[in-house]
């Protein structure tokens, strides 16, 4: 009976023991403040943890599948979108056998935050650490996207949206821009306005169950959550526990259509632009020429058409309001 007990408490303990991995380049005002007040917290309410701080790009990844394959079952993410994005693709791309009994909970500290913004957990993360304490739970879907590089096929994981064409522009223009004035959460629409008068489209096909398409590609982004560039919607009606991908294209516009789908796109109505064509899928091909970007969940993934998309349902939990 005693040796039952043990066992029962050394079970608790584990399923309560949280892995943090924090990114102290996102948001980094009152950093110190937002990490003491979540140890003492965590502390007070008796919830053991480990944490781990990154210290280069790609390093969240890194820890993040270290931390799974350790037996971990618990990850904490204090950080951004690409902080989220890059803990996503560690847990996935490591040696272990499944996902779906792991948790992920996010305490957003980043400048877009459009992961966090669909589930109200805002930069106050005071409140966010109140939701984390309440522990409800939502099984949620992860994407993937697979593509070829010297003829290795490589698969990338993205949680809320990839994106080709235009919306690829605009992203690495932003992390340009970042290096210059630094991480402001205005900076994707800037760095949209800068490139949408000068981009030029790519030739695109798509085959999927639902549509085949063939024509010119100015941008197009396949959305798993709504919000993109720290609040907009490409995809507005997207939802990320449905099991479906959503799918918004732009073909060749004219220049009046152009400064139209602005106008759309800031009021979130950009599906019902005349040049814009959307649909979902679990899955589907895309082929492009190499020249055409593709970034996730605001991360250039350096890769070559084809590029083929799914979406992995219910593939982990997460800590939800």
């Amino acid at each position: 009976m005693i040796l039952l007990r043990r066992k029962q408490r050394i079970m608790e303990i584990t399923n309560n023991h949280w892995a943090i991995i924090i990114n102290p380049k996102s948001g980094k005002k009152k950093f110190r403040q937002q990490r003491k007040y979540l140890f003492e917290t965590l502390k007070h309410n008796e919830i053991e943890f480990d944490y781990r701080v990154t210290r280069f790009a790609g390093h969240a990844s890194k820890i993040a599948a270290a931390f799974v394959e350790q037996g971990y079952k618990n990850i904490m993410i204090l950080g951004g979108d690409g902080t989220t994005s890059e803990v996503i693709n560690g847990i996935f791309s490591a040696a272990i056998e499944k996902t779906d009994d792991l948790k992920i909970a996010l305490i957003p500290r980043g400048t877009g935050n459009d992961w966090g913004r669909f589930w109200g957990l805002t930069a106050d993360y005071k409140k966010s650490i109140a939701v984390f304490l309440k522990g409800k739970t939502q099984t949620i879907d992860v994407g993937k996207v697979e593509y070829d590089i010297e003829g290795k096929t490589e698969a990338h994981y993205f949680i809320n949206s990839i994106g080709l064409g235009l919306d690829a522009a605009v992203v690495n223009l932003t992390h340009r821009l970042k290096e210059v004035v630094g991480s402001h959460s205005f900076l994707y629409s800037v760095a949209l306005l800068m490139a949408v008068f000068t981009y030029r489209p790519h030739k695109l096909k798509i085959h999927s169950d639902e549509k085949t398409l063939s024509h010119g590609m100015y941008t197009m982004n396949i959305a798993n959550g709504c919000y993109s560039g720290g609040g907009l919607k490409q995809n507005p009606y997207a939802l990320p526990y449905d099991g479906l991908l959503d799918v918004m294209i732009a073909r060749t516009p004219r220049f009046t259509d152009i400064l139209g789908a602005l106008v759309y796109l800031f009021r979130g109505k950009l599906l019902e632009h005349p040049v814009i064509e959307s649909f979902r899928t679990r899955e589907l091909l895309i082929q492009c020429d190499k020249k055409a970007l593709m970034e996730a969940d605001g991360i250039i993934v350096h890769g070559f058409s084809p590029f083929r998309v799914k979406i992995l349902p219910n593939a982990i939990h997460m800590i939800v309001p």
